[in-house]
C-alpha cells in the first residue's frame, strides 16, 4: 500500500495542543502558540511555555491534564 500521509509525532502533539487550548483557557503567560516557524532548516509549531521556553511541538514528549477536584 502506498501513499499514506501518516503525521509524525511532532504534528500530532501540535495538534493536541491546539485541541486544548480550543476546550480551555489557558493564560498567554503559560502557553501560547507562536506558530509554524523554520529553525536550522526544519519546519515545526512553536509554544512560548511559562512565557520563557520556546519549544518547538515534535520536542514536547508527553501532554498530561492536571485538573482540580
Amino acid at each position: 500500500m502506498t501513499g499514506l500521509n501518516v503525521p509524525s509525532q511532532g504534528k500530532l502533539t501540535h495538534l493536541r495542543l491546539q485541541a486544548m487550548m480550543r476546550e480551555h483557557s489557558f493564560p498567554s503567560s503559560e502557553i501560547l502558540y507562536l506558530g509554524e516557524l523554520t529553525e536550522d532548516g526544519l519546519k515545526d509549531h512553536y509554544y512560548l511555555i511559562n512565557g520563557a521556553h520556546r519549544v518547538p511541538a515534535s520536542r514536547i514528549h508527553d501532554l498530561e491534564s492536571l485538573e482540580d477536584d
